[in-house]
């Protein structure tokens, strides 16, 4: 604009009003009138000191300018500061708040006026302010941010009355006058102030985030929520069937087709004397033998005999077991060794099997352990359980324990062997038919055959991850199995050589073997890794994000990123404590917000 008189500056706006003032007008005209006149002078006389100019006071509105952004900051927050001592000395219901709103923006200058969109910007944030508060633009902001002892509280783009672009807004924290006087000099900065600093830094956040995942872990895992995100990792895993193993069952009616010689007497069901059915396992071990097996796994648990048949029919069996072991035929048998009657444990090697059945409370069977050190019987149990030695047979090499893990060939096969199921049934072949010799040979040759029961009223098992439905009609039970299937899947797993690799992250606060116990400090120290790790990629989100202003997609920058760590380590053969993760994130992410807002 080139009209004499007329020209263009880039100035501070202060712009400020009554909050209230009709109600104030209502109660009280001739009072109203005279407080805002005092409060009118006090600004002023501090907008003079502060090298300002009233331009002008319409009703209860006031506008100034200011050749300084940080005069009028500082002059803003002196007027507030002001205008609160003297409202202490009135009633609640008559005392007079301002709201004040500044700017830095392009003006017109006509004589005493100024004119222009930076104006009607001052008084949009006037109208954000709250009573006694103070809004400001970016643009004031990017001045003032670290020359005033101020604080400020973003509230992001905000879309104004008649302004077309969204205006960046900051909330001005206020002080009281001998705070600000404290925190400009050298001394200590006061404890609110220390506080908010705190508050501010990272490593703040991590310590904090750090601290809760300690107290609250041991409760989460005592519920054995981390233990359920474990299982449902697996879910996502089938392996494919590599063919290696055959399952001869024995079923509820096999007693009736298995086809005795001479004076040998028909087997009675299983279930009802199960010991007598020991007569019966040579002619099998042998048939196998004859079909070529590579190794024999017995799924049972041998008690002692104590009437005529059993002790005859166990006599039987010993005697099998010795021929095969001149014949260099692996057989294993399951379970723990049985003290009282150790002849059959004396002719195999054997081995405690560990299913293991923990979340009792939906009653499913998580994992296997591959072997156990416990006491069981009354023996130190030092021997890999009975899948891992079958295997250990057929490859003809000896297992070895070390602290934590067993070893046959290759990768070490983890202490707690969560299963992946085969994505095909195994070959599984009646009782009956190898005992007859039925059986062809094709299915058994170099194949490692597991023998135990088909029966699901016992010895069977619900799998929360199992592709196989073994009892379609029960709607209780969508997914269980025999135990002998659940071996099937373990050696299946071991001849694929994929095992979930368990991270020790369940913080249980105390340990059997005691607080410093290897386990009990590797649990702590692996929850300590994924609450830092955690935090500084959320931290990075926060970072990039925080840029925009926008508190919202702030949030959902961090939420997303914590969501799709989440999914990401769901599907990797990692087993992660999942809910380590989200607990960090619900925790971490909060005090970063209240950050960006506070």
């Amino acid at each position: 604009m080139n009209t004499s008189g007329v020209k263009r500056k880039l100035t501070a706006i202060l712009s400020a009003d009554v909050a209230g003032y009709s109600r104030l007008m209502g109660c009280d005209e001739v009072g109203t009138v005279q407080t805002l006149k005092r409060y009118r002078q006090i600004m002023a006389t501090l907008i003079d000191k502060a090298h300002g100019r009233v331009v002008d006071s319409p009703g209860d509105n006031l506008l100034a300018e200011f050749a300084s952004v940080v005069d009028a900051v500082h002059c803003a927050d002196t007027v507030q500061q002001a205008l609160k001592s003297r409202n202490a000395e009135l009633t609640e219901d008559r005392r007079m708040q301002f709201r004040i709103g500044i700017n830095l923006g392009d003006v017109i200058e006509d004589g005493d006026r100024i004119y222009g969109d930076g104006i009607n910007i001052a008084a949009r944030l006037e109208s954000l302010a709250e009573p006694g508060g103070i809004c400001i633009s970016g643009t004031v902001y990017d001045q003032v941010k670290n020359k005033l002892p101020l604080e400020y509280n973003n509230l992001g783009k905000q879309n104004v009355k008649n302004i077309a672009e969204p205006v960046r807004t900051y909330r001005v924290i206020q002080h009281k006058p001998d705070d600000a006087r404290k925190a400009g000099s050298k001394k200590r900065p006061s404890g609110i102030r220390l506080i908010r600093k705190i508050r501010r830094s990272l490593s703040a956040k991590l310590l904090i985030t750090c601290l809760a995942m300690i107290v609250v872990m041991p409760f989460v895992n005592s519920a054995n929520l981390n233990l359920l995100t474990k299982i449902l990792q697996c879910r996502l895993t089938l392996l494919p069937n590599a063919g290696k193993v055959v399952l001869v069952t024995i079923g509820a009616d096999e007693y009736k087709k298995i086809n005795t010689v001479g004076k040998q007497e028909k087997p009675p069901p299983y279930l009802s004397n199960p010991k007598v059915w020991r007569r019966y396992h040579p002619t099998v071990i042998k048939k196998l033998y004859e079909l070529q097996a590579e190794a024999v796994g017995f799924d049972f648990w041998f008690p002692p005999a104590y009437d005529d048949p059993a002790k005859q029919a166990t006599a039987k069996f010993v005697a099998g077991l010795r021929w095969a072991r001149r014949q260099k035929f692996p057989v294993v048998v399951g379970q723990a060794q049985n003290m009282q009657d150790p002849d059959i444990y004396k002719q195999v090697d054997w081995g405690y099997i560990s299913l293991y059945k923990d979340l009792t409370w939906i009653n499913k069977i998580m994992y296997l352990y591959a072997w156990d050190k416990m006491d069981f019987a009354g023996i130190k149990v030092k021997k890999p359980a009975l899948f891992v030695q079958v295997l250990a047979q057929k490859l003809r090499l000896p297992p070895v324990i070390d602290s934590r893990n067993v070893r046959v060939i290759g990768r070490p096969i983890p202490r707690r062997l969560w299963l992946a199921f085969a994505k095909t049934p195994f070959t599984s072949i009646p009782y009956h038919e190898v005992y007859n010799g039925w059986a062809d040979k094709k299915l058994f040759a170099g194949k490692i055959v597991l023998i135990g029961l088909g029966l699901t009223a016992t010895d069977y098992f619900q799998t929360p991850y199992s592709p196989t439905d073994f009892t379609p009609g029960d709607k209780d039970d969508a997914a269980g199995m025999p135990g002998v299937f659940l071996f099937a899947h373990a050696i299946n797993q071991i001849v694929n050589g994929y095992y979930h690799a368990e991270i020790n992250d369940e913080w249980f606060g105390t340990a059997v073997d005691g607080w410093f116990s290897a386990a009990n400090l590797q649990s702590f120290l692996f929850l300590l890794i994924e609450t830092v790790g955690t935090c500084l990629l959320l931290y990075a989100a926060f970072v990039l994000t925080g840029r925009t202003n926008r508190v919202k997609w702030t949030l959902a920058a961090m939420s997303s990123l914590a969501l799709a760590l989440i999914i990401i380590l769901a599907v990797t053969p990692i087993l992660f404590g999942l809910v380590n993760i989200m607990l960090a994130a619900l925790v971490f992410i909060p005090l970063c917000m209240a950050t960006s807002s506070g």
